[in-house]
């Protein structure tokens, strides 16, 4: 695995990326949330709505308390391991840095309604849990180290993505969606997301629910060992002109920190490639894969990569 372990979590954010809050998207920023905390149904009000869909959610206290389905987060801890630290997304807050999130755990679907209905849902943005990261980072007693010992196991985590038409009939096609992929030979296009992933959700068509099944290569006699999670953010069916974004495991800028130099690693071939600062403006763009950021002040910028088969952006910073 090459590029999981960097100094910082790159690409936490979508850098200058910028959407409308329309009235079908859910953000799940209507939940009022004391800072560093999180719902999940412990009221027992099952369901709860986000913009024009429904998340499912079950809390059970028969046996201690449970919850699956969904929950909505504000936590912003992308270090702490370990199942006590479940309701976190890897990258730290939601998309751009927004306050909520969804939390994703087991099995749930998504229902549409209101102006929703009988549109084509454009897409969501998907990450790891950190709780599922550090876990196929490093490993834990319950469950393997992604690429085992030798860095060659062809592991992976994925969600599969079903959908079901209005009248209750299946969708004509299934989506499937790679957290971590360590299937390819080169080790060097392994990964474990840290960032923000558009999943288009337009070759669905009109559909009215999505459900959502985590799969894994790291399996024992209980089912799944790695942890049963992920986070999502703007489910969203309106919006406009929207870039084509994709996430690129094979990015790589380095070194990060840095003072002078930045040097471009993309296995996509790239036309521009920009450095942007948290203003959203464009102080750099360059054909070169190595570039000089020495005259920009010290701060946070984004790398923004654009090739044929999308736009990648990861975060890096000049000291």
């Amino acid at each position: 695995m090459k590029h999981v372990h960097q100094i910082i979590l790159l690409g936490t954010f979508l850098c200058a990326f910028s959407f409308s809050n329309a009235q079908t998207s859910s953000s799940f920023e209507e939940f009022i949330l004391a800072p560093n905390s999180y719902y999940n149904g412990s009221d027992f009000k099952g369901d709860f709505k986000s913009g024009s869909a429904w998340f499912d959610n079950v809390y059970d206290t028969t046996f201690g308390p449970y919850w699956e389905g969904f929950a909505v987060s504000d936590i912003k801890d992308d270090t702490t391991h370990g199942y006590g630290n479940q309701y976190s997304a890897v990258t730290g807050g939601g998309l751009n840095k927004s306050n909520n999130y969804g939390v994703f755990y087991m099995d749930g679907t998504v229902r549409l309604t209101g102006d929703a209905l009988g549109k084509t849902v454009n897409g969501f943005f998907i990450t790891n849990s950190t709780y599922a990261y550090f876990d196929m980072v490093e490993g834990s007693q319950f469950s393997k180290k992604f690429g085992g010992t030798s860095g060659n196991d062809p592991d992976y985590f994925r969600v599969l993505i079903n959908a079901w038409k209005p009248g209750g009939l299946p969708a004509d096609t299934s989506l499937m969606v790679y957290l971590a992929d360590f299937r390819d030979v080169d080790n060097s296009k392994d990964f474990i997301l840290d960032s923000w992933k558009w999943v288009d959700l337009r070759p669905f068509g009109v559909v009215d629910s999505f459900s959502y099944i985590i799969q894994s290569s790291d399996t024992g006699a209980f089912g799944i060992n790695t942890p049963l999670y992920f986070c999502i953010d703007v489910f969203n069916t309106t919006f406009e002109g929207l870039p084509n974004y994709t996430y690129t495991p094979g990015l790589k800028v380095y070194p990060n920190p840095s003072s002078q130099f930045v040097n471009i690693i993309s296995e996509m071939s790239f036309q521009n490639i920009s450095i942007i600062d948290m203003n959203g403006k464009e102080v750099i763009r360059s054909t070169e894969s190595k570039i000089d950021i020495s005259e920009l002040p010290l701060g946070i910028y984004c790398v923004r990569v654009e090739g044929e088969s999308g736009i990648s952006q990861q975060k890096i910073v000049k000291e």
